[in-house]
């Protein structure tokens, strides 16, 4: 098994070593990733301007013969229990990875930290950018994704949930057929 991630400030990177700590696994960043013969990839990924950090150039990385799972775990602020966001985010991970893969990809969400103190100056200034677009949305309009800019902007939140590696960490250790 493969563990990979792509954080840009941690929470992504944090999952990948809490799932590799507790599967006997090693997690490894996408950008040190090289070419990989794995039976399982494990990609936690996270989401950014509509896409999972890393996961195209992970991807293209594999030998696909070998190949027979590729779990992609988002990590994002959003409420994932949230359909209409499952659906966004299961397509971002589905977009990154070409379609006669698609067969083998299960995504899982799983939520993450945001600290506005800590953003790069372009991302707080796209933050600030949809927050002000979201904050004119009526309350019972706003989706998951709009929920979370406007309830957590400009503060430092952690919604970081290990127990939530439990149906991943299962999955990924249950024998293929």
């Amino acid at each position: 098994m493969l563990i990979v991630y792509g954080s840009k400030y941690g929470s992504a990177k944090r999952y990948a070593e809490e799932f590799a700590r507790r599967t006997g696994g090693r997690a490894v960043s996408y950008k040190e990733m090289r070419h990989a013969r794995e039976d399982t990839l494990v990609y936690f990924g996270g989401v950014y301007a509509g896409g999972v950090k890393g996961l195209a150039r992970v991807v293209r990385r594999l030998n696909v013969e070998s190949v027979s799972r590729i779990l992609v775990a988002t990590v994002g602020l959003s409420d994932p229990a949230d359909e209409k966001n499952a659906q966004n985010l299961r397509n971002a991970a589905l977009a990154a990875v070409p379609a006669p893969l698609h067969g083998k990809v299960q995504v899982f969400h799983l939520r993450g930290a945001i600290d506005y103190s800590k953003l790069s100056a372009p991302h707080r200034f796209l933050m600030k950018l949809m927050y002000s677009f979201e904050k004119r949305t009526p309350p019972e309009k706003r989706g998951a994704e709009a929920r979370a800019i406007v309830e957590t902007y400009g503060e430092a939140v952690d919604f970081t949930d290990f127990s939530a590696l439990d149906a991943l960490a299962a999955c990924a250790t249950a024998k293929t057929g």
